[in-house]
This record gives structure tokens, sequence and C-alpha cells, in this order.
């Protein structure tokens, strides 16, 4: 029944907005301010369905003003989180044209970057609404540059081992950052590159940037083909290029050992979702810094774990963890807590009788626009993937759970031959937007759901 109301809403919505507008044109805009929906609390059905444009495919989904931010190949659509209907879109059905697109950390605007028939643009627009905020050209050689490492006011690019920040209203210089000689910037695990003239990438807040570097020093005090090497963590003020506080040699950084290719570092570096904790792997184990100050928040959020075997921190905040774990004994069952990092109270936790298929994966998110969680933790509970393989030969059903806290009332199972397809295919991820819970597939030629 919910989804029949919420397809007819949409459908009202499509109505009144797009009717004059053909799929493949350029931009389209809302017509009028969108209603906001509220983030749900819990879930319990499908709200909305929504397909992808023919021949465009998912890159990834952001949280927008009024709902989810598709971005795909070849443009961008925003959906009202509640109904599923689009707002706007700027799409490129031209063969040659290329696009890259992002949400700011605050949610506001979206900054599309194409390459077409010559001629390098950059667009800046409301995402609630479409509306262009800002147009320029600006000077590219071939490719666009990637907007996933962006603040509320500039974006970064790799150039000559270190990084370039231009100002997201003009496309101009807004400073440098050279690393000290010696030194190189290392890759983020749990992320791509960004561009294509550097092997590493930064972790972004709205004010800050934040990297992992590798010193020669750190070398020379190791082994050659060691599979692990201090670090420095280095902030950057996101407005200035400026030094905001470092942690030197202490960052672990981290790498499979081959003998037949020299296989670079990487550095766990994970920003909450709130921005108010950045979450680093030091020789210390897991430990919880304030973005603005360096401040250790607590010196390894493992130490709040069961004795009984490693669990998998799914998300965290300035002072709180959740926590995916398996209970003791035999059957192992699934549990999640929060925990309370200053005491180490257990706040809350939440399981199921039955075992999931697989472990939720380990959070990474290192921008605010990557949003995206294999567990997601909402107030009222986690929804989860119920089983992601194997699922008809151990007699499962279930393709996505809502666990609510405290175990008040029973799982909720919900079920559908989409859903079933993005969870089963092993990565389907959820995204929190204004209106709903969304479920998707990046790098897919198919469908986002709305959960409610």
């Amino acid at each position: 029944m919910a989804l029949a109301v919420a397809a007819a809403l949409a459908l009202i919505v499509g109505i009144g907005v797009f009717t004059l507008l053909p799929r493949d044109h350029e931009h389209f805009t809302s017509d009028g301010e969108p209603e906001i929906g509220d983030v749900p609390r819990e879930i319990d059905h499908i709200a909305w369905e929504w397909d992808t444009p023919e021949d465009h495919s998912i890159v990834t989904v952001m949280p927008g003003l009024a709902g989810p931010v598709v971005v795909m190949e070849r443009g961008v659509i925003g959906l009202d989180g509640t109904t599923g209907g689009e707002l706007w879109g700027y799409l490129s059905d031209l063969d040659g044209s290329d696009v890259s697109a992002s949400v700011t950390p605050d949610g506001r605007s979206a900054v599309i970057a194409e390459v077409r028939e010559g001629e390098n643009r950059v667009s800046l627009l409301d995402s609630g609404t479409g509306e262009i905020q800002e147009r320029y050209e600006y000077p590219l050689d071939s490719e666009p540059p990637s907007l996933l490492n962006l603040s509320d006011h500039d974006w970064i690019e790799a150039r000559d081992g270190g990084i370039v920040a231009r100002d997201l209203h003009s496309g101009d210089i807004a400073w440098e950052y050279l690393p000290e000689r010696g030194c190189e910037i290392q890759a983020l695990r749990g992320s791509n590159t960004f561009g294509d003239t550097a092997d590493y990438s930064v972790a972004t807040s709205d004010e800050h940037y934040v990297m992992a570097e590798l010193c020669e020093e750190h070398r020379e005090e190791g082994e050659p083909d060691a599979p692990r090497s201090p670090g420095n963590l280095v902030v950057l003020d996101a407005w200035s290029g400026e030094v905001s506080w470092t942690v030197e040699d202490d960052l672990l950084l981290e790498r499979e050992t081959r003998s037949e290719i020299d296989v670079p570092y990487s550095a766990g570096i994970n920003v909450s979702r709130d921005e108010s904790a950045l979450l680093a792997e030091t020789t210390s184990g897991s430990t919880l810094f304030v973005p603005a100050t360096g401040e250790v928040l607590h010196d390894d959020l493992r130490s709040l774990q069961r004795d009984e075997g490693p669990g998998r921190i799914i998300d965290f905040d300035d002072e709180n963890v959740v926590v995916s774990e398996r209970t003791p004994g035999s059957t192992g069952l699934p549990e999640f807590t929060n925990t309370r990092t200053g005491d180490g109270e257990i706040l809350r936790r939440t399981s199921t009788e039955d075992p999931l298929s697989g472990d939720p994966f380990e959070y990474h998110r290192i921008r605010p626009a990557g949003s995206a969680s294999y567990s997601l933790p909402l107030d009222g509970g986690v929804v989860t993937p119920g089983c992601v393989d194997e699922c008809a030969e151990r007699n499962i059903d279930e393709t996505v759970l809502f666990l609510p806290w405290e175990g008040k009332t029973p799982p909720r199972a919900i079920e559908s031959e989409k859903v079933e397809a993005i969870v089963q295919s092993g990565r389907g991820v959820f995204v929190e937007t204004p209106g709903s819970v969304v479920l998707y597939r990046p790098g897919s030629e198919s469908h986002l759901i709305g959960l409610a």
C-alpha cells in the first residue's frame, strides 16, 4: 500500500514538473521549493523506487537538501527523498561529453564539472531545486577534475606530488600545498585515488583536508619490504591550505607484501558522518581525534570491544562508537553495540536470533560525499543486509533487516525482487538522506530504492 501511494505521489510530482521536459534535456529544475522530509529514525517498508535513465549508470549517491543526489557517468539527478520523484536534473547524452560531480559537505550545492565539445565548464547548482547558482569556464587539459575531494568553498587536485585548491565559485587557484622534501602523500584505505596524476587521496570535511604522508626517514628506519611503516598525519585548513595540526611518526601505514611488485602503503583515516570526529589507525590503535584541533578523544576505540575477537567499527562520532561483533559461542550471532567512548559504557545494543550471512563491512568514509554504508545505524536501530550470499541454500529470504535498539520490537524484514537483486550482489549500500534511507548498488545501470 505504501509503495502504491509513493508511486502515485511521484507520478503527480512528475506531471507537475517534467511533462514538457525530455529526459535527455541538458538541465531541468524543480517547480518551486521542495518540501524537505525528516531523516528516518527507523524503517519498515519500501517508500519508492526509481530507475536510472537509459544508458546511464550510477557512480554514487549523496545526500542533498531535499533527498538523494544521484551522480551518474554523464549527469546528475536530484530526487525528492520522500516520494522518489525527480526534482531536477543535469544530463548529457552527447558523445564525447565527460562529467564529474559531487555535493558540498553542507549538502547545499551540487558541483558539476563538464568537458563537452571542446568547452570546459563548472556549474554550481542548488541541491534542492537544481537552479544554477554560478557557472564559469575553467581551463582543463582533457578531463574534468575529480570533485570527490571537496569542501564547502574549494576542491583540490593533484599536482607535482602535492595538491592545488581551486575556488569553488571561480575555478581560480586558492592555495597550494607541497609536502616537505622527502615526503609523499599516501592513499587512504576504502577510497579511490583522485585524479589520474597521483596515486593518493585525502579525507575531507567542511573545513579541513586530512592526509597521510610517508617520509624518507620512515623508509630508512624500516625494512624496504616491511608490511608496516610509521607515517605522519597532516591536517590542512581548507580555507588557506595552512597546516592546522600534525601527528608525526605515529600514523600506521600498511601494505600487502608481494615480492613481484612494489605495492604502495595506505592509511586508515575516516571522518564521522557529522564531522565531529576523525578516526585514524595509529601505532596506539584506532585513535579518535577532534578534526579542528587534533585533541585526542580516545587512544584506541578497539579496546572497547570484546576480548573474544575483533569487531568492525561501522559508525562513530565524538562521543560514541557503533561496532558489529559476533556473540561468544559456536552460533556467533551478530550483535551491534553503541558504546560511549568516554567511559566505555554500552548505551544500547541489538541483535538477531538468526546468523547473518557474512559480516558487515568496516566503516569507510573519507568525505561527506561518500557516506554510503553496508550497515547503517539510525536513531531507532540498525539497517543491515539480512543475507548476501548462499541465501537459498541457507533458506534465508530476508534481504534487508531493521534491528530496533534493545530488541523492544522484533526485527523487520523488507523484501522485494529489486531489493534482493541489489543486496545479494554483495555490493548494495545504504545512504541516509532527508525523507528516506536509500539502497543502491554503485556502478550499476539499475535503480534506487527508498526505505522509510
